[in-house]
């Protein structure tokens, strides 16, 4: 009975009619890379990681579908350009956006004194000129950092401690201005506010709504400023823009090497045969 039964052929896709021209293939690849790298660019200069993380994601489903699509012109070679794009895009949303926002001030504001702080609160970067922390008048506690907020609900990620100390003008130190240095460390470890710094990231997620622990000296209001000191201020952003930058011309590199170098195989197989 099981020699009547006909095994069915697995379709395979059909190769391309003729081998694509390798310049073709390199700029449709290079075009992929350097498309998705741009199109998350935005994502990565205003939102937080954990919403850009998603949106990578999403992006990427759309060209991963496109990439399936292209092999039947242009063969399985066309798929690595489509993951060297998701190593692109990573790049993008986790380095290259805080640059670009921060060269072009999209995103960013410096040399401000502290008391302007309130008007540039939207921004994602604070770096202050005339300032001085009162590290003495800070304190610590202990609690969940916010890692998502939806609706109602919220979800916490792993207990970390906080350390706060309030940022005074150098020429009014007496004058609360409600805005606070924020460093963050594990458990059982502390961080300090560094003085090569001028400012860092305004925290917009909420991290005063969950439980504290431990806590020491007086607790921020709600409705104060937060920012997330950078010890190396605005050296920091521009050392990982280069690299950021640097990386990219490695993805692009190694993608120019893969193209490049099958042609330079095929040419080395025909005089051997």
């Amino acid at each position: 009975m099981f020699a009547f039964v006909e095994t069915p052929k697995k379709k395979r896709p059909k190769r391309p009619d003729s081998e694509p021209s390798i310049f073709q293939l390199f700029w449709i690849g290079l075009c992929l890379i350097l498309g998705f790298l741009i199109a998350v660019l935005p994502f990565g200069a205003y939102l937080p990681v954990s919403i850009s993380v998603w949106a990578l994601v999403i992006l990427f489903l759309p060209l991963l579908f496109m990439g399936i699509y292209l092999i039947k012109k242009y063969g399985y070679m066309i798929l690595i350009s489509v993951f060297l794009s998701l190593v692109g895009g990573g790049i993008s949303i986790l380095f290259l956006g805080d640059y670009i926002g921060y060269m072009t001030r999209i995103t960013a504001v410096t040399d401000i004194n502290p008391e302007e702080a309130v008007k540039y609160s939207q921004y994602k970067f604070i770096f202050l000129k005339n300032y001085k922390i009162l590290k003495e008048e800070g304190g610590s506690f202990q609690a969940p950092l916010t890692v998502r907020s939806r609706g109602a609900s919220k979800y916490y990620g792993p207990v970390i401690q906080f350390q706060f100390a309030p940022i005074r003008s150098s020429f009014a130190p007496e004058k609360d201005l409600s805005l606070y240095a924020v460093c963050m460390a594990n458990l059982g470890s502390f961080c300090s506010f560094s003085d090569s710094g001028t400012g860092g990231n305004v925290l917009h997620e909420s991290i005063w709504d969950s439980e504290k622990r431990n806590a020491k000296g007086n607790i921020p209001k709600e409705g104060s400023i937060f920012l997330v000191w950078k010890p190396w201020g605005e050296m920091e952003i521009r050392r990982k823009g280069i690299w950021s930058l640097g990386s990219v011309l490695v993805v692009l590199l190694i993608w120019a090497g893969f193209c490049f170098g099958k042609k330079i195989f095929q040419m080395k197989a025909q005089d051997i045969i």
